[in-house]
């Protein structure tokens, strides 16, 4: 498993915004994320890692979370395997 904030910190700045965009377009689609402004998508990621505990692609770690790999979107997924 992966610590997000580690995935995070791997992450240039500038992309982050839209890595979590295409997190939310995996897991959310519904929420049409590329739409969305930056406060609410960081507000569902949140949302969406503690439905992904639910479904055992994540578990919480000490304020953070760990998610397994296929928890990912590409082209993040192979930066971290």
């Amino acid at each position: 498993m992966l610590l997000w904030s580690e995935l995070e910190a791997a992450i240039p700045l500038d992309e982050l915004p839209a890595f979590h965009r295409a997190f939310l377009d995996m897991h959310r689609p519904e929420l049409g994320a590329q739409a969305l402004p930056l406060r609410r998508v960081q507000q569902y990621v949140t949302q969406t890692l503690h439905t992904l505990v639910g479904r055992g692609l994540a578990e919480m770690a000490e304020g953070d979370f760990k998610v397994v790999p296929e928890a990912l979107p590409e082209p993040y997924r192979s930066r971290f395997r």
